[in-house]
């Protein structure tokens, strides 16, 4: 049930539609998770400034039923840094990733929880 939502000040014109199946592609592989349950969410268009410059920037986050620690996330870090940056060219240092290891009975899915 691993979320991305990565959102950005670019336009949509400049999002290539590979990029989400390269995102599930990589999320599947690096969490252990079929690819079925990766949910990619990209907003564009977004109002957004980061360090006080509208300058191409994002903000994402990836959420997960394990699979979210300190050490995976500095790898996780890294490879979804660098794919943002191949497909958007938006720098490393313009952009936040939150990580969220949740509870599996918080999380809804086919009419139960994962708890």
């Amino acid at each position: 049930m691993p979320t991305f939502v990565l959102s950005t000040n670019l336009s949509r014109s400049n999002i290539p539609d590979v990029l989400a199946e390269e995102l599930t592609a990589l999320l599947s592989k690096e969490l252990g998770k079929p690819q079925k349950y990766i949910a990619v969410h990209i907003m564009p268009d977004q109002m957004m400034h980061f360090g006080g410059s509208s300058d191409p920037c994002a903000l994402a986050s990836l959420s997960s039923i394990g699979k979210i620690s300190n050490q995976q996330n500095k790898n996780y870090s890294k490879l979804l840094f660098d794919l943002v940056n191949k497909h958007l060219h938006i720098s490393a240092d313009r952009m936040y990733i939150i990580f969220q290891d949740l509870n599996p009975a918080n999380v809804g899915w086919a009419n139960t929880t994962f708890a």
